[in-house]
């Protein structure tokens, strides 16, 4: 009996342990260069953390229209962005939210929206590369 309940019990956490969106592994960028990658690709913050490291993007619907204009919209995304590790180099994490508006008008988390998430993910590479090949080598040195 024992047997089968942990045999049951060990899939309900491996399935419960899983994250969510995209990742961009072992970035070589420090991190201010890495959230102007973001920032270029996702647009000006609508929340940042404490340490710069989580960006919340402005809200937007499914045809790429602006926050001001989704005021009584009934579905609106955002996107996620964290940039996770210690030190270089770091990996990002990409989620686009699906939000839906309720009968009392609050906003519930219905989905997270995977292909777009690899989309903005795809466009962050790209701003990565071209920011480590406008990197002046000079400004990058520090000797002490």
């Amino acid at each position: 009996m024992t047997r089968i309940f942990f045999a049951l019990l060990f899939p309900l956490i491996l399935v419960g342990c899983q994250t969510s969106g995209v990742f961009l592994r072992e970035t070589p960028l420090n991190v201010s260069e890495t959230r102007r990658a973001v920032v270029s690709v996702i647009g000006q913050p609508r929340i940042t953390s404490e340490n710069g490291r989580e960006l919340f993007s402005k809200f937007y619907d499914r045809k790429g229209s602006s926050d001001d204009q989704l005021k009584n919209a009934r579905e609106r995304l955002h996107t996620h962005v964290t940039i996770l590790g210690d030190r270089r180099p770091y990996d990002i994490q990409i989620e686009v939210v699906v939000e839906i508006r309720d009968r009392e008008g609050v906003y519930q988390v219905v989905e997270r929206d995977d292909a777009r998430a690899e989309k903005v993910a795809m466009d962050i590479q790209k701003a990565l590369v071209q920011s480590r090949d406008n990197r002046n080598i000079i400004d990058d040195f520090r000797p002490y």
